[in-house]
């Protein structure tokens, strides 16, 4: 039986047309210049052991898929996919009965289970008998193996040709993704297991005692529950987020964090001037900041919120990287090593430090979720049908407009 799937292809002369498009004209653009094309597909089948194909309920659509869509990305991430393949990495799907091999179905992975998806394809998922260091130490997305065994290079579920995607009806994944969702759960809930172990990665692995005041800039998702998650799991000091649109503002500020929108640089030099941040103006330059918080988390990778990263932390204080613009061009480093100021990055896909062990970040969560004390769903603000794609993306390119904060497909159902 074949379904509707969203296909992200290897064509050169449309993604040109979607990058320039949306760098030089934003209002003209639309989903439809991308090489994301709507496609029949069969479903696929699983052929390797410990493999299952799964009905996807839900899928979201992250930064990263924005970028892709808008011709945002880096190039230095495309080894990381195989083509053509379908995006979806966040997503809450049920184990098809058509899908189940025996070798899984004698374990907790029934027919109709519900499942929240860890994407990444590490050694283990890809059936190597040696594992490769990171792997063994839980370190997924550091997997050192990735294209010696099927499905090949792609990273994972989402950027893999073998594997499919959840902006489809129906992907593969290996059972060692899979995390059985109690009826506790709603799918909404489940959904945002994905974005909130980045969130999470972020707060937990960048943490210090000596930490008392942490900036997070950027009101996406992301940015949005790492302030969320600093609140309800009492973490250390205090933490502040400044977000660009008023929906992220008050998404927040109904959950207890404190949040600013800042959308220029005026703005933000009253917003660091309440917070007796010293500013000289120099003619030809602009205006230098002496930065007082200990921790800045940037969740926006965009270059203005990377230089205000940069004005805000202290002088040997702590940048986080959770997202970056595909060049730094136009960002000065200076105070990178003028002020001492330590640059980390963080990639999700691998433990997190919690109680004095390294723990998987779904075994935080989704407890949380279980009891009711993590309740997430309200980000989701938009839901779309697969044959919606165009609006979907546009509502999260004219967020001012729709207010969308997190937008998600239900491919089983349709355009009215």
């Amino acid at each position: 039986m074949m379904a509707d799937a969203l296909e992200f292809r290897h064509e050169v002369a449309r993604y040109l047309a979607t990058r320039l498009t949306y760098q030089l004209a934003r209002p003209l653009w639309f989903a439809r210049l991308a090489p994301l094309h709507r496609v029949r597909r069969s479903p696929p089948l699983p052929t390797r052991p410990g493999w299952v194909r799964l009905r996807v309920r839900l899928s979201g659509i992250c930064g990263t898929d924005v970028n892709l869509v808008t011709g945002r990305d880096s190039l230095y991430l495309e080894p990381e996919a195989s083509y053509p393949f379908v995006p979806g990495h966040e997503l809450v799907a049920e184990v098809d009965a058509d899908g189940l091999r025996p070798d899984v179905a004698d374990s907790p992975l029934q027919a109709g289970t519900r499942c929240a998806v860890w994407p990444v394809l590490g050694c283990r998922a890809r059936g190597v008998a040696e594992p490769c260091r990171p792997c063994r130490e839980g370190w997924e997305g550091m997997c050192e193996r990735r294209g010696d065994e099927w499905p090949g290079r792609g990273i994972g579920i989402g950027f893999n040709c073998e594997t499919g995607g959840g902006w489809s009806h129906a992907c593969l994944a290996h059972r060692s993704q899979l995390w059985p969702l109690s009826p506790r759960v709603a799918d909404e809930d489940a959904l945002l297991l994905d974005p909130a172990a980045t969130a999470l990665a972020a707060l937990l692995r960048s943490e210090a005692a000596e930490m008392e005041r942490t900036l997070v800039i950027g009101g996406g998702t992301i940015g949005l529950l790492i302030a969320y998650l600093h609140r309800v799991l009492g973490r250390p000091g205090s933490c502040e987020l400044l977000v660009r649109h008023e929906s992220q503002r008050a998404w927040a500020e109904h959950h207890g964090v404190a949040a600013t929108v800042v959308r220029g640089a005026s703005e933000f030099r009253d917003w660091a001037s309440a917070r007796r941040m010293r500013a000289v103006r120099v003619i030809g330059y602009g205006y230098v900041f002496r930065g007082v918080y200990d921790r800045v988390i940037d969740a926006a990778g965009t270059r203005s919120s990377v230089t205000q990263a940069l004005q805000a932390v202290r002088p040997r204080g702590l940048l986080v990287m959770v997202a970056a613009p595909p060049t730094l061009a136009g960002v000065d480093p200076t105070p990178l090593w003028y002020r001492e100021i330590t640059l980390r990055g963080v990639y999700v896909y691998g433990p997190v430090p919690w109680k004095g062990e390294w723990v998987h970040p779904y075994t935080v969560l989704l407890p949380r979720q279980e009891a009711g004390t993590l309740g997430l769903r309200d980000l989701i603000t938009h839901t779309f049908p697969l044959d919606a794609y165009s609006a979907a993306f546009a509502a999260l390119v004219h967020r001012r407009g729709s207010g969308a904060i997190k937008v998600a497909f239900r491919p089983g159902t349709a355009e009215a």
